[in-house]
């Protein structure tokens, strides 16, 4: 079999299906105020493109937003109703709980944790856990 007939299997049995079942699903949208999300650390304000991260064609709401899916259910093909209300990270992740994480060690293995899962894998990603400053950013008042 060539190479270009396995990409093609690989194509239409993996990732075809995700991408139809990401428009069947009808994706939840997200509101033009959470597009762009800040949080107030402190070391600096984090800005989270949130719609850019949706956007990934990696990316689902149930990779971030991880309480939309039900116990002992399969995030990979889990379908979130169209109707769910989304909580905000915080709600959950508090700044100084141990059950869920914290939201600090949160962040730090879900989002570093992705970017450098993406990176090895010889894709483009995000701020890696070494370069703090690139999520931490001192507004000019701090300086």
């Amino acid at each position: 079999m060539s190479l270009s007939i396995k990409r093609l299997c690989i194509f239409t049995i993996i990732i075809l299906p995700m991408f139809i079942s990401n428009v069947i699903a009808g994706e939840l949208q997200i509101p033009n105020d959470k597009a762009l999300i800040k949080f107030d650390t402190r070391i600096g304000i984090i800005t989270f493109a949130h719609k850019k991260h949706a956007d990934l064609s990696i990316t689902k709401c149930t990779t971030c937003h991880h309480d939309l899916v039900p116990e002992g259910a399969n995030p990979d093909t889990h379908v979130v109703p169209e109707n769910t209300t989304v909580k905000a990270c915080h709600e959950c992740h508090l700044y100084k709980s141990k059950t869920p994480a914290k939201a600090k060690t949160a962040f730090h293995s879900r989002c570093t944790g992705c970017h450098e899962y993406t990176a090895a894998g010889g894709q483009k990603a995000g701020p890696l856990k070494t370069k703090c400053k690139l999520c931490h950013v001192k507004s000019e008042e701090d300086d």
